[in-house]
């Protein structure tokens, strides 16, 4: 899909594996957000707990 990126990765919070996801949406607006997420049963839900809002910067600032 064009305008997002999804980035992937497996951690471990103690023993346990925790899958971690990435996403970057909306990256062809001048209004790109980014998102993090985790799930704990190999991907099949996820629990995003962390959002991040942008906006791109005037050239004159």
């Amino acid at each position: 899909m064009y305008g997002v990126g999804t980035f992937t990765a497996v951690d471990t919070s103690g023993a346990r594996p925790v899958h971690v996801r990435f996403l970057w949406l909306k990256t062809d607006t001048s209004t790109p957000r980014w998102e993090q997420a985790m799930s704990i049963d190999g991907g099949e839900t996820w629990d995003t707990n962390w959002t991040m809002d942008f906006e791109r910067a005037s050239a004159d600032a």
